[in-house]
């Protein structure tokens, strides 16, 4: 399969729009606090360093204690009440973040159900994913927290420097160049270090999603039996030691390239504050200042070099949060190929006629499964659908359900290319039942209309039981279909038998009642004897239906329509299956030797008895 375009990363201006966006359609409070904490964080440091000025003049013109009282604790107080609110509207919007990276995980979520099958089955799929979770998984350096937290302290600092730059330009407007291009050596160390960061990314997603696959497959309950039995305990541990071992590396190597950059700030931090110490002193015994400029001017070379520094670092930040932001959107607007622009609707199709024209297909990366591939299978037709491990019987399927799409040729449903319907109108085609049993923690019914309680036809889910079989054992539990299906989260869940449960998945394609039903070898864990049986009662089940079976075992199909053998990419035989015993082809080589395979294994078995 062609891999898909990617688009062009976001700018940061895009992601800031983009984030703010977000917040303003979901949490709009966090706009208000923003706005307040710029004010007040602006206002502060401004109080701040005029405080000392103003209590070094009183002192040196001996005001009296009245003056004094007035006049410091008036200005004193504001400045207390600027800091308070300052502080109060940062603790305050802190929950509000943590609410904005819950709605985008949620988000993720929801998208990784929806998107696009191929991107979930993918290694790069996987990829992209982790690498989308991971910048919004980690608290406050998560990069949705991060950019507004950088952001906001860009727009702080920079009129911070605008307020500090015009006192000091009474002072030495040189100074200011000097502590810029100072503060700028400060942003390429640090600019180093997050180029490296962001170099490593890859490295760093691949090796948390292993080991998060280590973790989750090491405490699953169905695999906890062989995990005992076999005594991989130990070597479950010694691969998460491992790949605990590979992420701590990749964080030390990045971290190092942190410690560099630290080392280079603090020496120019010492340069800095070594001239501008030696400049006011000179000004002050060179008569130049007073000793309260003195006061007023190092609190603010302290706090423009500060604001400078923070605005290099935020900088830094912003860009560091950028690229995260842009894991983020990839996996938003890159992991679904976009619907029709003129789709057709349900109304147009006619009947459920299904064609494959010359349809080829190849995996990324891998060989092609499909190779010029055509077949067409009439309404109300029951056709298998079988072949030899790899044949790509399964792949017609995902093509089929619109999981993939061809690489070239086409799909037609009704009449209507497959590729022309938006994807939920696709999607309601088929009821399909597949190998991987797939039994959320829900009651019996919900499990079977795939719907919330309020929206469950319950007399339907009880006729589907009925027609399967299976209504007898769920009607003799406590709850009947209101049972949970699973003892993992609730203890009077019920477990089924391996037949019990394929009927169960019967039941919920029957309750489903698309127009096309599709069985993709969910019977291959049952003996051959019981997936036969189990077939022919589905065929009765879903008269009237098109119906696809999918199985590599031959006899299970006998009573279809006709029989398509799949090999090398085509359909290599079909009609029914005395046609093709007769003919004497490939598909009579295969059964006679799968015949022969059940009579010897019998044979042995009767033996061993």
């Amino acid at each position: 399969m062609k891999p898909q375009k990617e688009k062009p990363v976001y700018n940061v201006l895009q992601n800031i729009s983009f984030l703010l966006g977000q917040i303003r359609l979901g949490h709009p409070s966090l706009l208000v606090f923003l706005a307040l904490e710029l004010v007040f964080s602006v206002v502060s440091p401004v109080f701040g360093i005029y405080l000392p000025k103003i209590a070094v003049d009183l002192a040196q013109s001996q005001a009296g204690l009245e003056q004094v009282l007035v006049s410091l604790g008036g200005f004193g107080l504001l400045t207390a009440l600027c800091m308070g609110i300052s502080s109060s509207v940062a603790r305050g919007q802190y929950m509000l973040y943590n609410d904005m990276r819950a709605y985008f995980q949620l988000r993720l979520l929801y998208q990784s159900l929806s998107c696009d099958y191929r991107v979930i089955e993918s290694e790069a799929g996987q990829t992209k994913y982790q690498r989308a979770w991971n910048s919004v998984y980690f608290g406050d350096f998560s990069g949705t927290s991060v950019m507004l937290v950088a952001c906001r302290d860009i727009a702080v600092n920079i009129l911070c420097f605008l307020l500090y730059s015009g006192i000091l330009a009474s002072f030495s407007p040189l100074l200011i160049l000097l502590l810029t291009g100072l503060s700028l050596l400060s942003l390429l160390a640090t600019r180093r270090a997050q180029v490296y960061e962001n170099s490593r990314r890859n490295d760093q997603a691949q090796v948390e999603r292993k080991l998060r696959y280590v973790v989750n497959t090491g405490g699953s309950v169905p695999f906890g039996k062989d995990i005992r039995l076999y005594g991989m305990g130990s070597w479950f541990r010694s691969l998460r030691d491992r790949l605990i071992g590979q992420s701590s590396a990749l964080i030390g190597k990045i971290q190092n390239r942190y410690f560099g950059a630290g080392a280079v700030n603090a020496a120019v931090l010492l340069v800095r504050d070594g001239l501008v110490y030696g400049l006011l002193t000179g000004a002050v015994t060179g008569g130049r200042i007073g000793v309260s400029d003195f006061v007023l001017y190092f609190g603010a070379v302290t706090s423009f070099s500060g604001f400078v520094t923070s605005v290099v670092n935020s900088f830094g930040q912003l860009n560091g949060a950028n690229l995260q932001m842009n894991d983020l959107r990839a996996f938003f607007d890159q992991t679904d190929e976009p619907e029709p622009e003129h789709p057709a609707v349900l109304s147009d199709l006619h009947g459920s006629s299904i064609e494959f024209r010359d349809v080829s297909f190849s995996y990324e990366g891998g060989k092609r499964v499909l190779d010029h591939f055509n077949l067409t299978i009439r309404p109300g037709e029951k056709i298998a659908l079988v072949g030899v491990n790899g044949a790509g019987k399964t792949t017609l399927v995902k093509l089929l359900c619109g999981f993939y799409r061809p690489d070239s040729g086409e799909i037609r449903v009704g009449g209507v290319r497959l590729d022309r319907l938006r994807k939920q109108d696709r999607f309601r085609l088929f009821s399909a039942v597949f190998q991987d049993v797939f039994l959320p923690p829900f009651s019996v019914a919900e499990t079977i209309s795939l719907q919330p309680a309020g929206r469950t036809d319950r007399a339907r889910v009880e006729s589907c039981l009925k027609k399967v079989g299976l209504w007898e054992r769920i009607a003799s539990l406590p709850y009947g279909i209101d049972t949970p299906m699973t003892r993992e989260t609730e203890e009077q869940g019920v477990v089924l038998s391996g037949g019990q449960r394929q009927k169960l998945l019967m039941a919920r394609a029957l309750y489903r009642d698309a127009p096309v039903y599709i069985l993709d070898e969910p019977t291959a864990a049952l003996d051959p004897i019981a997936e036969s049986e189990t077939y022919e009662q589905f065929r009765t089940m879903a008269d009237g239906k098109t119906v696809l079976y999918i199985s590599h075992r031959l006899a299970s199909t006998r009573f279809c329509d006709r029989i398509v053998l799949l090999e090398n990419g085509r359909a290599a035989e079909e009609g029914t299956h005395d046609t093709l015993l007769r003919s004497g082809g490939r598909y009579a080589e295969l059964y006679e030797m799968q015949s022969r395979y059940y009579r010897e294994k019998g044979a042995a078995e009767n033996e061993g008895a």
